[in-house]
């Protein structure tokens, strides 16, 4: 049974269901496990690690391990089936990369998930074509969406031989927003990179103008429920820390003109660029759960969404703000976290924005910052990379074929 197949196998968001969360260390499945448990839905997480944040959630039922994604990705997606087939699950909500390794396992095994649960998810082709960087531009040239200019670099060779007159921007087609990005003067071509054949790099038009986020769940090429904030707070001004409702229609409707084009089931956040002379450009895609869905409410009522159940896009109340409070405590003082930044106002932002960690009826995730923040110090030291890279590291997808 495929990943769109499964996607058809839901049931009345008004029936309490067993859901599974993945990558429990994240805030963002903190934030789902809570939105899914004060609807009335049973939540499990898993995780590689001990001490994932979401464990210490009053609305998980349980926590369970399981071997890391990027380096056991056979073993950890047979886990996962597991624990889906052990406690009854009807919904498997996967967070992170994570989602491109389990679609990957399930186009070799695809009767690995029974079919009474609903993966959320498409199919590898497109969860591939989506999360590579140049693929991405080229699947919407196939389509007629007008894109940035863009090239593929392989070799220092094809670099110098880029023939942009203009700046842009050089990044690897599999990486993530706080990670190696660098602005390129044409006259002033970077000497030192290192290529990767399997994971070679995209050089893409420098495009100014207001920038925005977006995050959806999406059921067959239909969305049901949408959030957007622009770019404010970021880690050198790109991965964000912290997040406002706004309201775009000319975004909302590119969205659901694109979800629908691809027949896409999943979760999927859109980088965008507004230029006033230019127009509306997407820079790239997430074809996973981004920060957007910790602008929802429990009153909200996102689990409809996450069954397809609900008629009416769901979004978050416009103007609702919020921050990851030890990311801001960590990052968000700094000059290069947001232009024109003082400590003034940045004291002032971080006292006036809603914390996602700190719930009063549910506290045990803000006792349990300690470990989890110690299980990613381990993971830095571990692997040898910088804190907000090893955040995610072990549920990274970097296009790596499955082992034989």
């Amino acid at each position: 049974m495929s990943a769109s197949d499964h996607a058809s196998a839901a049931g009345s968001a008004e029936t309490p269901k067993r859901v599974l969360v993945t990558f429990g260390r994240s805030f963002l499945s903190l934030s789902i496990a809570r939105l899914l448990g004060s609807a009335g839905h049973t939540v499990h997480v898993a995780d590689a690690v001990p001490f994932a944040v979401s464990r210490f959630s009053n609305r998980v039922a349980k926590m369970h391990r399981t071997p890391r994604p990027k380096y056991e990705p056979l073993e950890w997606a047979f886990a996962i089936a597991g624990i889906v087939r052990e406690q009854k699950i009807d919904l498997l909500v996967t967070v992170h990369e994570e989602t491109d390794i389990l679609a990957q396992v399930i186009m070799r095994y695809p009767d690995l998930f029974p079919d009474s649960c609903r993966l959320l998810l498409s199919d590898f082709e497109l969860e591939h074509a989506m999360h590579n960087k140049y693929e991405y531009q080229q699947l919407l040239d196939s389509i007629g969406v007008p894109t940035l200019r863009y090239a593929l670099v392989r070799s220092q060779e094809d670099l110098d031989a880029l023939d942009f007159d203009f700046t842009f921007a050089l990044k690897q087609v599999f990486s993530r927003g706080a990670q190696d990005i660098h602005k390129v003067h044409p006259d002033a071509k970077p000497r030192d990179l290192s290529f990767n054949p399997a994971n070679p790099w995209i050089a893409q038009e420098w495009l100014s103008g207001d920038k925005y986020c977006s995050y959806s769940i999406c059921h067959n090429g239909k969305v049901y429920a949408d959030a957007l904030y622009p770019v404010h707070y970021a880690i050198d001004g790109h991965s964000c820390l912290s997040y406002e409702q706004v309201e775009h229609e000319g975004i909302a409707e590119w969205i659901r003109q694109r979800v629908k084009e691809l027949n896409f089931t999943g979760q999927v956040g859109f980088d965008f660029i507004d230029n006033p002379e230019r127009g509306l450009f997407t820079i790239e895609c997430n074809p996973r759960a981004t920060s957007g869905v910790m602008l929802f409410e429990p009153e909200d009522r996102v689990d409809r969404a996450f069954l397809g159940t609900n008629d009416e896009v769901i979004r978050p109340r416009q103007g609702v703000a919020k921050m990851i409070g030890p990311g801001m405590a960590m990052y968000g003082w700094r000059k290069t976290s947001l232009e024109g930044n003082t400590l003034r106002g940045f004291l002032r932002d971080f006292r006036r924005t809603d914390e996602v960690i700190v719930q009063r009826d549910d506290l045990g995730p803000a006792f349990g910052v300690p470990l989890a923040v110690g299980n990613i110090l381990a993971q830095a030291v571990r692997y040898r990379v910088n804190v907000p890279e090893a955040f995610m590291y072990e549920n990274e997808w970097d296009g790596r074929p499955l082992p034989t």
